[in-house]
């Protein structure tokens, strides 16, 4: 299920492996890089780290070499992991020094069949720099059905 609003983006999904796994695979960098299709020279994933990282997706909507840096905000084991970035694609001759992030945060429920219900929320884009808005909620409610397709099938 997915939620887009103009400054929020909401996605569930249920994953077949207890809260533990699922912690591990969201947070531990390798784990995350094999899902969520990127690398970084990072070894750990703790609030205050900046995380810069390269898109290795070569899907349909491909961002391969593309940089993003995270900012770890939040991690609460096995409950709540949450960073910030500028969200979206870049343009070549856009700065976005000045712009201010978003923030994305996972949260990790039990669920009564014995899994976990997985949330991610993405907030902020009212902050966006306006000719940014529209193209950026696009691009991040797609990525993020397709990362939490990607999440749930590397948890499989």
């Amino acid at each position: 299920m997915a939620i887009a609003e103009l400054n929020r983006i909401e996605r569930k999904t249920l994953i077949r492996a207890p809260r533990s796994r699922v912690w591990r695979a969201l947070t531990t960098v390798p784990e995350f890089c094999q899902w969520f299709s990127a690398k970084t020279s990072v070894t750990d994933f703790v609030p205050g780290v900046c995380a810069n990282l390269v898109s290795t997706y070569s899907g349909e909507k491909s961002c391969d070499g593309q940089s993003f840096i995270m900012d770890i905000v939040e991690m609460t084991p096995e409950h709540r992991f949450s960073w910030r970035w500028h969200p979206g694609s870049a343009e070549p001759d856009e700065n976005l020094s000045a712009e201010p992030t978003t923030l994305v945060e996972f949260t990790l429920e039990d669920d009564e069949e014995g899994g976990t219900l997985v949330t991610v929320v993405e907030t902020g884009f009212e902050k966006l720099f306006e000719n940014r808005k529209p193209r950026v909620i696009r691009e991040n409610t797609e990525g993020w059905e397709i990362q939490m397709a990607a999440f749930a099938r590397y948890l499989q």
